[in-house]
């Protein structure tokens, strides 16, 4: 890391990695409110962000680090998917910085993001309730990792409820369907979609010279990937159709700065979760009793897992 982003003033949100010569990751603090990962890229002549982290305080603060880093405003942001970790803060960037995404993110965010927003300002004291009921499900807990992921989780929902009244839901205003390039005065970025797998529809920031991309949910680094609005399989067609491409290093939408290992990883869990309940279906097992297997149960997310295999059970007998 260079002495420039230890110089910048801290963000409790997230920590800032230099990953390239103008180009940082802002990596996620767990339990405040940023939940998802950031970047940052200069251009040379303007700025990029890719998405905005969970609450306006986080996305301030990333505004800010934008502005230090590379001495001009942001022009540009890129949301990945539609998911609030990747979206909330985009009140923060404009009118001054256009908003990319997908037409069909900019369709979910338009109608169902919006609503639900809506939903949520108008009666919060049901989130309110749900969450309480999480407190109390966490004095419970006996498995102390499972309990500390609780814990981040809850402390992440009270920040985001906290800024929820603020909240000015802000919609992408530039879309594209296929692929998008920036030409900056520095270097040109690609901002790319082979379709939906973590959500209808991902996008991910690709720097062909720097050998870097900038990934959303479609990786994650020691993270479970998160299935609640997935199709798995072309979840693994879109991480082959990746691969093809010339990648050293990967910010991930959750989890370090990483290599394709990384992308390596989630594939596997992939076919492992659609084996192990095939099998289950199969065997007329249930599926409550599919276990983490070992090679994730150090990973972070586990309180997604059981999910993660319902959805998977869903999917393939659907």
């Amino acid at each position: 890391m260079s002495n420039l982003t230890n110089t910048l003033t801290n963000s409790k949100h997230f920590k800032l990695t230099e990953v390239a010569n103008g180009v940082y990751a802002a990596i996620s603090v767990p339990g405040t409110g940023s939940l998802g990962n950031a970047a940052i890229i200069d251009l040379g002549d303007s700025t990029l962000v890719v998405d905005t982290f969970t609450t306006i305080q986080a996305a301030e603060d990333l505004k800010a680090a934008a502005m230090e880093l590379t001495g001009k405003p942001v022009s540009y942001v890129v949301n990945t998917h539609w998911h609030s970790d990747h979206t909330s803060g985009n009140q923060v960037f404009t009118p001054q910085a256009q908003i990319i995404s997908t037409t069909t993110t900019y369709e979910i965010m338009n109608t169902f993001g919006r609503e639900r927003i809506s939903q949520q300002q108008l009666k919060p004291d049901s989130i309110y309730k749900a969450l309480d009921e999480v407190e109390e499900n966490i004095k419970q807990e006996t498995d102390e990792k499972l309990k500390q992921e609780m814990q981040w989780e809850l402390a992440s929902d009270r920040e985001y409820m906290s800024m929820l009244p603020g909240l000015v839901y802000t919609v992408p205003t530039i879309t594209f369907d296929q692929q998008l390039a920036i030409h900056g005065r520095d270097r040109t970025v690609q901002i790319i979609t082979y379709g939906g797998g973590h959500t209808q529809s991902d996008t991910f920031v690709y720097l062909p010279e720097e050998k870097i991309a900038v990934m959303g949910d479609l990786v994650l680094s020691k993270h479970h990937p998160v299935l609640i609005h997935a199709n798995p399989k072309e979840w693994l067609t879109i991480l082959e159709q990746v691969e093809q491409l010339d990648i050293e290093t990967i910010v991930p939408g959750h989890g370090e700065v990483c290599s394709m290992n990384a992308l390596y990883d989630v594939k596997g869990y992939l076919n492992e979760l659609l084996t192990l309940v095939e099998e289950a279906v199969a065997e007329q097992i249930s599926i409550e009793e599919i276990l983490v297997p070992l090679a994730y149960q150090e990973w972070s997310f586990t309180t997604y897992f059981k999910g993660n295999v319902k959805k998977v059970f869903e999917f393939i007998t659907r």
